[in-house]
C-alpha cells in the first residue's frame, strides 16, 4: 500500500482478517446466505469494526449496505466459489 496512514492500515487489516476467516459453507454444506446464522456474524463483525479512539471520535465506517457486499464480494471472489454465490450477485446487481 503507497497509504501510510496507521489507521487505515489498521482498518484494512481487521476486514481482511474477519472476511479470511469467513466459510462459504454451512455446517450441512450448504451454501451461506443472508440470513443465515454465519452470514449474519460476520456482518455484525465487519458493522463493528471502528476507527478513532476509544472514547473520543470513535466511528463505525462499515454499514448494513457495505458488509453485504464485502461479504458477496469475498466469496464471489474465491477459487473454490459456490454457484449459489454467483446468483445471489446476479440477482442483487
Amino acid at each position: 500500500m503507497k497509504s501510510k496512514s496507521r489507521t487505515f492500515f489498521n482498518l484494512v487489516t481487521e476486514v481482511d482478517s474477519i472476511l479470511g476467516k469467513m466459510h462459504a459453507k454451512e455446517v450441512d454444506g450448504q451454501p451461506i446466505h443472508p440470513g443465515s446464522d454465519h452470514w449474519n456474524e460476520t456482518r455484525d463483525r465487519l458493522m463493528g469494526v471502528r476507527i478513532g479512539g476509544i472514547t473520543r471520535f470513535t466511528t463505525y465506517p462499515i454499514n448494513w449496505s457495505m458488509s453485504e457486499h464485502l461479504i458477496l464480494d469475498e466469496l464471489c471472489s474465491r477459487k473454490d466459489v459456490h454457484e449459489a454465490h454467483i446468483e445471489l450477485r446476479k440477482e442483487l446487481e
